[in-house]
């Protein structure tokens, strides 16, 4: 196993903006890259059914390009990601209100959030990434195969709204198993939310491969989804899967969800969903399982959160949508982004996103290639 680094700066205003990329390579075809803007994964390297090693991961050419898409490639999200009700909330008493940047709601926390700031990054030895993996008490997370990344963030008091002075920390790395973890960890000095996801955008058949990933294979551990109002939003309700094209406890393609005239489907263009996962709480559990028949490659997705959005790029487009050769187009991505229930500060019976002052809290997404 082996991690390097390279400066990742600005091409257009290098002496401003700086970021470092850092490498995690294993055994066997595995390369992960990590920039410290955003806590960017830009590239995810794995070996198709001919051991030919294919990037999955759709991206953007630079760091000038990271900064200015808004699609929030590979970034992690938060301080809350999703969607918030109204773009307020309540903890304590306290009402707070947050920036309305999607019609009257708040999506993905606003800026500056996780996704368009500067980390710090330092590299971890495997020692030190097995304690950290330990400490968060998370049950079934094997062992880190040989070292990790370890980006941390402070977000201040009143950041877009939200309370508290919330220290961060991302780490990256490769597991014994061919899992990519992302472990995730806050503490605050003041109740606030911690809510973070990735929104990894991935294509099996390679990052660039023509056509969607609608003939792709998709698997969900879930029974039920959230349903949500014309906005996106989830209200609280629930509806069972068994019967509707929302049933994916058994694979079926990525393309009957999108072209489905559901109308949960319909106001986001395709699948653009909040599954409530059949996962053990504390326990790193599967999630949902993604492949690719023309590649040979399977990704599971891992987590101990409640949740997984299911959004298959219904609105890629941007100009700065382009990592190599080809402009990315809607469904040419799947996003697996675990999570806790989006706008769950605003209703009942879900987990909780708010995190009590002084209490280190841990989440953990990992992407399992078998």
């Amino acid at each position: 196993m082996s991690i390097t680094t390279r400066d990742y700066v600005s091409a257009s205003n290098p002496d401003k903006f700086k970021a470092k990329q850092f490498t995690l390579t294993i055994d066997g075809g595995y390369e992960a890259s990590v920039i410290t803007y955003g806590a960017v994964i830009t590239d995810l390297i794995v070996p198709d059914k001919d051991g030919k090693p294919t990037d999955i991961m759709l991206g953007c050419k630079g760091l000038d390009e990271y900064m200015g898409n808004g699609a929030n490639h590979g970034a992690v999200i938060g301080r809350s990601a999703n969607r918030i009700l109204n773009a307020s909330f309540t903890i304590g008493g306290v009402e707070y209100h947050i920036p309305k940047n999607e019609g009257e709601n708040n999506l993905h926390s606003g800026n500056p959030g996780y996704q368009n700031v500067f980390w710090d990054g330092k590299i971890l030895s495997e020692e030190e990434a097995d304690e950290i993996i330990v400490d968060s008490r998370i049950a079934g997370i094997p062992g880190c195969d040989g070292g990790a990344v370890l980006l941390s963030y402070t977000s201040p008091d009143g950041a877009t709204g939200f309370p508290g002075n919330l220290d961060t920390k991302v780490l990256y790395c490769w597991l014994e198993d061919k899992t990519f973890l992302i472990l995730y960890c806050g503490k605050s000095d003041k109740d606030t939310i911690f809510a973070p996801t990735n929104h990894a955008y991935f294509n099996l058949r390679g990052e660039a491969a023509e056509g969607t990933v609608n003939n792709d294979l998709i698997m969900i551990n879930s029974d039920k989804i959230t349903i949500k109002d014309d906005n996106n939003v989830p209200t609280g309700e629930l509806l069972d899967v068994d019967g509707t094209v929302f049933d994916c406890r058994e694979y079926r393609f990525i393309g009957e969800l999108n072209d489905s005239d559901d109308h949960q489907m319909v106001i986001s263009k395709g699948i653009d969903q909040n599954f409530c996962l059949n996962t053990l709480e504390g326990t790193f559990s599967f999630a949902a399982a993604v492949t690719a028949p023309e590649s040979g490659i399977t990704m599971e997705c891992l987590t101990d959160l409640p949740g997984i959005q299911i959004y298959a790029g219904n609105n890629l487009g941007d100009p700065l949508d382009i990592k190599t050769t080809k402009a990315y187009g809607q469904y040419d991505a799947i996003c697996l982004e675990a999570q806790l229930v989006p706008n769950a500060v605003n209703l009942t019976g879900f987990d909780s996103p708010v995190i009590k002052a002084g209490k280190k809290v841990y989440h953990a997404c990992g992407y399992r290639f078998v």
